[in-house]
Order: structure tokens, then C-alpha cells, then sequence
């Protein structure tokens, strides 16, 4: 357990609290935010649904599923609609691990008739459609139980990929950068408290671009001052960009994203291509088979005819944004 004390040395090291904060931790906090947000974005595109009824809207079933972990889908008798709402599955799961009921968070109930109450919303405990036990009743019957949709078979947010890749993703860009500013100045120099102010202007004239830099007449620069190599290796750039572009191409491939050029495709075989692609298409449809199994029932209780497909233009999407990142497009990976 955290104490109070660690509570506020923590918030001011690493720029939590509201005073002393961190400039480097504050810089990899708005990389990694960057990072997080691309990649959600990327992964709430990564589906094309068709025939949606106007009453559900594509953009919120993603965002339910990415961060919820479920979608309730039901028909809404005040509105005499489909609709799909956040939900928990509530009460005892049976033999199939099915929940039995769902509570939901939906649109308010009409009031003497006005619509206004579309714009209200209220908890309600819906039960759930149980294929081994509803699918041989009558139609009426069926059409007030509701169906759950889930991103995965395990019923897991996929969050976690996206929270752990751009932290990832976030301390390489920050070191990358670090590196960057200290190849300007690849030695610390050390001096005597009489030379410190000096130092200081040489070192910001040298960050302005000053071309010729002054000094006190009869002032000797090399007078007491000693280096430290800071051993900036320029191979480690490369490496770690080398680093950065598979841990991108991990996280779009646990995603179902095609990785970019998967490192060059030219320069695989044919059996390496194939592999990395049926890895991609396997993550693809862990998602889909979840979202068609709903699907099914869906359309089959409430009369419907939508069909949901992996966008591959998301693809695109992602070699752009790994682009505007950072990623060479022809950068050598294993």
C-alpha cells in the first residue's frame, strides 16, 4: 500500500502533483498519450459494419467492445427500436458461461407519450437471450430477451495491448530523443564555480547557432574543466529503431493489423510472408468470430441483416500513422 508521504514524493517526481514536476517524465507521459490514442484509434477502425439499423451506431458498439468488454443489444419497446447499450451480464452464469440477465444503461422510458425521454437514460435488468433454451420459442418471446456481443471468445477488453505497447513505444521515442539532443553535446564538462557562468553562456550560444562565440580577454576555455563521455554510440539509433518498428508491428499484428510492410516483403520467401499473414489473419478472426456469433442471433431474433468484415483500409491508416511516428516504411526487422 502506498503511504501519504510516497503519495506526494511520487506525484512531484513524476509529475502527478502540482509543483516540482518532472519535465522528462511529463515528456514521456505525452508521448505515450500520443502513442495510446493512435493506436486506439486505429483499433476502433479495424471493423465495417453494414445494414446497421439508424438507431445503433457503429462508433459505440467499437468503443463498448475496446473498453467495456461487451455490447447489449436488445429491442426497445417504448421506441420500438434496435438498439445497442453498455451492459454487465448480472445474476449466475449457466452451464454455457452464459450470463442470464443483463443490466443495462439505456434510453429513458416515453413519458405520457413524448419522445424528449430518448435523451435520458436508466439502469434496467434485461433477460438474456439463451440459444440452447430460447431458440425453439415463439418469436414474441424472443424478441424481449437481450443478446450480448463481446470482442474476443475470452470476453477480455483488448485495452491491455493497447496500454502496454504505447508504453512501450513511449520509452524508446523518449530515449531516441534524449539521444538526439545529446549528440549535440556528446561530453559533460565539469568546472570550478568560477568558470560555471561561462560554460553556461558558451553552451546556450551553442544552442542558439551563434557562430562565433566570445570569450573574456586573457580567459583561457580549457582552464580547469575536465569531460565526461557520455558514450552516445551512433549504431544505438539505428537498433533502436530497428526495436521501435517490430514492437509496432507486434502490437498491430495482436490487433489483426497487417505490420506495415512486415519488414520488407521483397526480401522474404514466400512460406515467411504466408506465415506472418496467417498470424494476422488468426488475430483478425478472434475478434470477427465473436462479433458474427452475436450477429447470428441478432439477426435471427430481431429480423435484421447485418454483417460485420475487417476494414482493410485501416491498414493504410496504420502504415501512415507509424509514418508520421517515426517508422521507416523500409526499415530492416527480423
Amino acid at each position: 500500500m502506498v503511504s501519504g508521504m510516497d503519495f506526494y514524493y511520487n506525484s512531484s517526481l513524476f509529475g502527478q502533483g502540482n509543483f516540482n514536476r518532472n519535465p522528462g517524465a511529463q515528456r514521456e507521459q505525452a508521448i505515450h498519450a500520443m502513442l495510446e490514442r493512435s493506436i486506439t484509434e486505429l483499433a476502433l477502425n479495424r471493423f465495417k459494419w453494414s445494414n446497421l439499423p439508424s438507431s445503433v451506431d457503429p462508433r459505440f458498439i467499437e468503443i463498448s467492445l475496446l473498453f467495456n468488454g461487451n455490447c447489449v443489444w436488445y429491442w426497445d419497446k417504448d421506441f420500438d427500436k434496435l438498439v445497442a447499450v453498455n451492459g454487465t451480464g448480472t445474476g449466475y452464469m449457466n452451464f454455457l458461461q452464459h450470463p442470464v440477465s443483463f443490466t443495462i444503461i439505456g434510453p429513458g422510458s416515453r413519458v405520457n407519450g413524448v419522445d424528449g425521454a430518448a435523451q435520458t437514460f436508466s439502469p434496467k435488468t434485461l433477460s438474456a437471450y439463451l440459444p440452447e433454451a430460447d431458440s425453439d420459442k415463439p418469436i414474441e418471446k424472443q424478441k424481449k430477451k437481450a443478446i450480448g456481443m463481446y470482442p474476443n471468445y475470452l470476453r477480455i477488453p483488448e485495452i491491455d495491448v493497447i496500454n502496454i505497447y504505447a508504453s512501450r513505444l513511449a520509452t524508446i521515442d523518449h530515449t531516441l530523443e534524449i539521444n538526439t539532443k545529446n549528440a549535440r553535446r556528446n561530453k559533460i564538462l565539469t568546472v570550478t564555480s568560477n568558470n560555471q557562468l561561462s560554460l553556461t553562456n558558451i553552451a546556450r550560444q551553442q544552442d542558439e547557432g551563434v557562430e562565433v562565440i566570445s570569450v573574456k580577454n586573457g580567459a583561457d576555455p580549457n582552464a580547469n574543466i575536465d569531460t565526461l563521455d557520455l558514450g552516445i554510440l551512433p549504431d544505438s539509433y539505428e537498433k533502436l529503431s530497428i526495436l521501435r518498428a517490430r514492437w509496432w508491428n507486434e502490437c498491430m499484428g495482436l490487433l489483426g493489423i497487417d505490420n506495415a510492410n512486415q519488414d520488407k516483403k521483397e526480401r522474404l520467401v514466400a512460406d515467411e510472408v504466408s506465415a506472418n499473414d496467417a498470424q494476422t489473419d488468426s488475430m483478425r478472426f478472434v475478434a470477427l468470430n465473436a462479433r458474427r456469433e452475436a450477429l447470428k442471433h441478432i439477426n435471427s431474433v430481431f429480423g435484421q441483416n447485418i454483417s460485420v468484415e475487417f476494414n482493410v483500409e485501416v491498414e493504410a491508416q496504420a502504415t501512415a500513422v507509424a509514418n508520421n511516428n517515426g517508422i521507416d516504411p523500409d526499415q530492416d526487422g527480423a
